[in-house]
């Protein structure tokens, strides 16, 4: 698994982006293209337990999700599905980055910085198993409620103290999405930082909040080829573009690093 190549698709501008500030774009989750799924699962993940326990879980949730961002980075596990490259590949005129499941998360390997693979279908049993799988965080939750006395304020300034719990259920709520898009194979890269470390930038008529990932630590930029091993170019992109990614000096990518996906489809 930790060898698993994971691909983002992006346009031609977003991938001389990635690659020359080495760092890449993490959107807010609740600017995702399906502002429901979140609020979907934390719904089923909170009917599953008493009314004391879910009253407390709810608070934090909700609270968690004012005072931190969840951001989330797109990928797929493959660099041949259609569907994204004319979603997300500028009509397949651009580029699929295969990073690296095992170096992506990035410098730190912060826990606050999780890699999460979606679930399309039987959410249900699904958020069950989260709600077992997560009772040591869960616990901490209703400990760190316990020892505020009940006050809100003292229990969310714990929280703050100690985001973990929260930030490790969150990243297993994002893992749900609606089953009509299973083919996209989607990973995500989630990351949970503060409210106040965000940034903004405006698509479509919309300010998205989103955060910096750097992806290479500082001195191994020559590396990135390392963490980054394959870039594949869209059905219609400018094969030049293929010959350009030589001015990166990128060892691995002169190799056999760097692909035309070539589908027909024009």
């Amino acid at each position: 698994m930790e060898e698993e190549l994971l691909y983002h698709y992006t346009s031609i501008v977003g991938l001389n982006g990635i690659i020359s500030s080495r760092n890449l774009w993490a959107s807010d989750c609740r600017y995702l293209n399906d502002q429901k799924e979140l609020v979907h699962a934390i719904e089923i993940f909170l009917d599953g337990f008493e009314s004391d326990t879910k009253e407390i879980l709810s608070l934090a949730l909700h609270w968690f999700s004012f005072s931190q961002a969840h951001c989330v980075f797109s990928l797929s596990r493959s660099p041949r599905v259609l569907s994204q490259w004319r979603a997300y590949g500028d009509d397949g005129h651009g580029a699929a980055i295969g990073f690296s499941r095992k170096y992506l998360p990035g410098i730190g390997n912060s826990s606050t910085r999780l890699l999460v693979d979606c679930i399309y279908s039987d959410h249900e049993n699904f958020l069950g198993g989260v709600a077992d799988n997560n009772k040591e965080h869960i616990n901490s939750i209703i400990q760190m409620h316990a020892d505020s006395g009940g006050a809100v304020n003292s229990f969310w300034d714990l929280i703050r103290e100690n985001p973990l719990p929260l930030a490790k259920i969150y990243s297993e709520l994002l893992r749900v999405k609606n089953q009509a898009f299973e083919e996209e194979q989607e990973v995500r890269l989630v990351i949970s930082v503060p409210i106040n470390k965000v940034k903004s930038r405006v698509a479509n008529g919309l300010i998205i909040p989103y955060i910096e990932h750097s992806f290479v630590d500082k001195g191994d930029e020559d590396y990135i080829w390392c963490i980054a091993p394959e870039i594949w170019f869209g059905p219609k992109s400018d094969k030049r573009n293929m010959r350009a990614i030589q001015a990166f000096g990128q060892f691995g990518w002169g190799i056999n690093g760097v692909h035309h996906y070539d589908c027909g489809y024009v």
